[in-house]
């Protein structure tokens, strides 16, 4: 029975794509670092507040899997040469239904919504504003009619949700209120989720105009503009830490390469196979087998990238709470 039961968490997990979630939680856990500086932090909330974001994470990406499959968008993308494995695999091959993915979404949303539930009773009314944002940029990303993925505004979202929305909400119900440092830093990790999507689509950008999907790599028409882009969302972030404070401005500094290497290898057009061993073992065979290796590498570049500067940010407060 027990194994039966892990057996089905798994599969579930690995349909809500749980190799995504180091965004959320980074995003998340940095937040949390900031509070600990507040008087009023409180552990418990905080651990809530991160299993809320992880359960509102996994919804969001089985109704986005699912949006897609229902209005056609997967069969045509999974027709074309992407940069990936082919989505919503297990509903094409039969293990898994639509609308098993509507159902395990809607049970992870309604477990998010539990715990909201819980952060209004105990923190107050805001919260609330956080909960139905969350909400509705979880499900219209991919949702008619709104449809943001698909009108340049996906990048936007992301960076919303797991910026400003996510870490203004988790610092607020941890700590009962809401200062200026979580602010620039939840812009910050904003950026840095916005840019790992926009890796993705400037990868999958083939897949994304055959699916009539405009992301902002679509949008920009011409690599000079897309790779500014690139360098804004990397770059900009840097900025902002020195307005936390010089200290921490300057050892972020330490960065840069991982900054400069991720504009390198995307500007390498002639998509040249240099990331192997940047890629975990687990995924690195299947993706040489299935020839997704240049997609898997730096998109997970990308995200190493965020890791690294978000754990530096979550460090210097871990510290500066201590001493």
């Amino acid at each position: 029975m027990f194994i039966r039961l892990k057996n089905k968490l798994a599969f579930i997990l690995a349909n809500a794509r749980y190799r995504a979630l180091p965004q959320s939680i980074m995003s998340s856990v940095v937040i949390i670092c900031t509070a600990l500086n507040s008087n009023t932090f409180a552990p418990l909330n905080a651990l809530l507040a991160l299993t809320g974001v992880i359960c509102v994470h996994l919804s969001a990406n089985l109704f986005d899997d699912f949006f897609d499959y229902v209005q056609g968008k997967v069969q045509t993308r999974n027709k074309i040469k992407t940069g990936r494995a082919l989505k919503c695999e297990n509903i094409i091959n039969g293990k898994a239904a639509p609308k098993d993915f509507f159902i395990w979404a809607c049970w992870l949303g309604f477990s998010a919504a539990i715990i909201g539930l819980y952060f209004i009773i105990k923190t107050g009314f805001p919260v609330l504003y956080f909960i139905a944002a969350g909400a509705f940029f979880s499900i219209c990303y991919s949702a008619p009619p709104f449809k943001l993925s698909y009108r340049g505004l996906g990048e936007l979202t992301i960076g919303l949700m797991f910026g400003p929305l996510l870490g203004c909400g988790v610092y607020y119900v941890t700590t009962g209120t809401l200062d200026a440092a979580p602010v620039i830093v939840s812009i910050i990790t904003g950026l840095l989720s916005a840019n790992i999507v926009y890796v993705h689509s400037v990868v999958d950008m083939n897949a994304d105009i055959a699916c009539s999907k405009t992301t902002l790599a679509v949008l920009l028409q011409n690599d000079f503009l897309r790779f500014f882009a690139l360098f804004l969302l990397t770059t900009i972030p840097y900025g902002l830490a020195f307005t936390i404070s010089i200290q921490l401005g300057l050892i972020l500094l330490i960065t840069l390469p991982a900054a400069v290497y991720l504009l390198y290898v995307m500007r390498d057009t002639k998509r040249h196979k240099v990331l192997f061993k940047l890629i975990p073992r687990k995924i690195w065979k299947p993706a040489i087998k299935t020839g997704n290796e240049y997609f898997y590498s730096r998109w997970l570049l990308a995200r190493d990238y965020m890791t690294l500067f978000v754990s530096i940010i979550s460090l210097y407060y871990i510290l500066k709470a201590v001493l």
